[in-house]
């Protein structure tokens, strides 16, 4: 069973939503109706994402780049929980 993080994507501005996370994929959501269907349900399977780097701003952002060049950054409220469960799920992708 995955787990659920509060956060916001960093795109065109600060958009609250949620990031599930399971073996899977990272799976960004938000209810927000001025959000472009592409960014309401974001899906980022674990095969193609090539790294996780964090840098601090006030609060930790984490910058997920997949394979194909396209990075997204997240504001993430629980930065230890988030990457002991990436570590856990994508350990499944070796």
């Amino acid at each position: 069973m995955g787990k659920t993080f509060v956060c916001s994507l960093c795109r065109n501005g600060i958009i609250g939503g949620g990031l599930y996370i399971d073996e899977q994929s990272v799976t960004y959501s938000t209810q927000k109706l001025t959000v472009s269907p592409l960014y309401r349900n974001l899906v980022l399977p674990m095969n193609e994402i090539r790294e996780l780097s964090w840098s601090q701003m006030v609060v930790p952002v984490a910058a997920i780049s997949m394979k194909d060049g396209e990075c997204y950054k997240f504001i993430i409220y629980n930065k230890s929980g988030f990457e002991k469960a990436y570590k856990q799920y994508s350990n499944h992708q070796e």
